[in-house]
């Protein structure tokens, strides 16, 4: 199994992030490649629109956040590899499936150590009801998420909240006319009524 990340944050919102890795991991394991790729697509792509934009605006963080970026990156493009090479692409035919697994296996746990990072910051230094909004905010883009990895799309700022919203629904329509099974990526808690920086997120997010 994927080793997972030890956090110096104890809090809610660090839980849920682990748990998207670890439902990935279990994927992986019980040989459910596509499901993991489901899960850590949805998960990039929730907290690309949350977790980073409240890190862009934390000076402490700039250093972890580029961190973050490139782990992103890398993990998108073998999520992209993985998803080639299970949907039968040519390109891909020749990847071997069990070292492509390995590779995965090491991008996230690069990807898990680097978002660990940036997330302990956070909850350590924003105001409780900020993490509360920053919570309800990631929950609320996880349900609305792309489900298939997309590392050449727009990740920041207005072309980047449209390409979520596009690439979702793109996703969502591809999902179906392939009869493909898609695992629900989200967390399964109360709504949080969210406070003013979560409503201007959610309100960046729906433009």
């Amino acid at each position: 199994m994927t080793a997972q990340p030890v956090c110096g944050a104890d809090h809610r919102f660090v839980d849920d992030l682990t748990n998207a890795h670890q439902q990935a991991a279990e994927a992986l394991d019980s040989g459910h490649a596509m499901d993991a790729v489901v899960w850590l697509s949805a998960h990039l792509a929730a907290c690309q629109r949350t977790v980073h934009r409240a890190a862009a605006g934390e000076a402490a963080t700039t250093a972890a956040l580029n961190a973050l970026r490139a782990a992103d990156f890398e993990l998108e493009r073998v999520l992209r590899r993985v998803e080639q090479r299970h949907a039968g692409d040519a390109l891909a035919a020749q990847l071997d499936e069990h070292r492509l697994g390995e590779v995965l296996r090491r991008a996230l746990g690069r990807h898990s150590n680097a978002e660990c990072d940036v997330v302990s910051r956070l909850v350590e230094r924003l105001p409780a009801p900020d993490v509360d909004a920053l919570m309800a905010s990631y929950d609320d883009a996880l349900r609305h998420a792309p489900t298939r990895p997309h590392p050449h799309a727009p990740h920041r700022g207005l072309l980047g909240a449209l390409a979520f919203r596009v690439d979702a629904m793109r996703d969502k329509l591809m999902d179906t006319m392939d009869g493909r099974h898609v695992p629900a990526p989200r967390t399964s808690r109360e709504s949080t009524r969210p406070g003013r920086w979560g409503s201007y997120v959610l309100g960046e997010m729906h433009k």
